[in-house]
């Protein structure tokens, strides 16, 4: 089971090219997409996101060819997932895009950076209401002082808060796609999902008939059942039941799989939690006296490095020792 829902369905839907072509032609300003050979799409390897912030930000890098100079140009999507717009969205863009450079001239000494486009699809409540532009994030009264020498840039929003569901439904982009962005939008709010249910069942439906459309809706169907309370998944599924069939089918199956998932890492964590106890009663036995911060580092261990300690405990004569092994 995954711990970061919003990551995983951002990922198994957008790191497909098609879909971020799809996606980015409908956010980037006109002059951008006209600009790119969409044909050319690639996903780049890596994340550039800092590991902290992982929970509130997920991250693609593509490049493509630019339609009259054929060279490579990047383009990063930063997926936002946090409660609230971040207010210098701006400021933390920029630091990743030098990542992304700093990583290009280590690779490629001699050559001219690259240029990106960087895009950000937000899913915050009320809506993006942030500066877009780079240079808002400083005084104005700065005025010729800071021609010379500000670096400047703008990203593109799309605001999926700004976006009802007419307007998702008509957009030049996969049903999967399409479906991805409605859940990103509502499924985090369990009384809005419930009624917007009832505008997206065919959909869901149409995807699970299609050729390969159960491999496409499982995502979708397991961000629901991840975010949504067990109480909630039942009257989506009775939802379901009458128009939406064989999604409903589906949507049981994965929820089974969870639960059986979630059996499974509650065994293997009672049993990783039963050695840390059981090492730690052979230590104390013996005199050695396991502090709070030892007793974490143990619990932070696979279990075969807990049963190689369980074996030197007995001979072992301080825990310093022991753990340095």
């Amino acid at each position: 089971m995954t711990n970061k829902p919003h990551d995983s369905l951002f990922k198994s839907v957008f790191q497909n090219p098609e879909n971020a072509a799809a996606e980015l032609r409908h956010v980037l300003a006109p002059d951008h997409v006209s600009a790119i050979d969409w044909a050319t799409l690639t996903l780049e390897p890596g994340s550039y996101i800092d590991d902290k912030l992982a929970d509130q930000h997920s991250d693609l890098l593509f490049s493509a060819n630019a339609r009259t100079s054929g060279e490579r140009v990047l383009v990063y999507v930063l997926f936002e997932h946090r409660s609230s717009p971040e207010p210098r969205m701006a400021l933390r863009l920029l630091s990743y895009m030098v990542r992304i450079w700093e990583r290009f001239a280590d690779a490629n000494k001699d050559a001219p950076l690259p240029l990106i486009l960087p895009a950000v699809l937000a899913h915050a409540p009320g809506g993006w209401r942030v500066p877009t532009r780079f240079s808002s994030l400083f005084s104005p009264s700065l005025g010729e002082l800071a021609t010379h020498v500000l670096p400047d840039f703008a990203y593109a929003v799309d605001d999926l808060q700004r976006t009802n569901d007419a307007d998702l439904r008509r957009r030049t982009i996969a049903r999967q796609a399409r479906l991805a962005l409605w859940l990103m939008r509502d499924a985090r709010d369990s009384a809005l999902l419930l009624r917007r249910l009832a505008f997206w069942q065919d959909e869901l439906e149409s995807l699970a008939r299609m050729p390969g459309g159960r491999r496409a809706l499982t995502p979708l169907l397991r961000y629901i059942t991840l975010v949504a309370p067990q109480l909630q998944l039942e009257q989506i599924r009775a939802i379901l039941k009458e128009r939406a069939p064989t999604a409903e089918s589906i949507t049981m199956t994965i929820a089974e799989q969870l639960r059986a998932e979630g059996m499974a890492k509650g065994k293997a964590e009672g049993k990783l939690e039963g050695k840390v106890e059981s090492l730690v009663l052979v230590l104390e036995s013996r005199g050695i006296r396991v502090e709070a911060h030892v007793r974490d580092r143990l619990s932070a261990m696979a279990t075969h490095e807990l049963d190689v300690l369980l074996v030197r405990a007995a001979s072992g004569e301080s825990l310093g020792d022991l753990l340095e092994k």
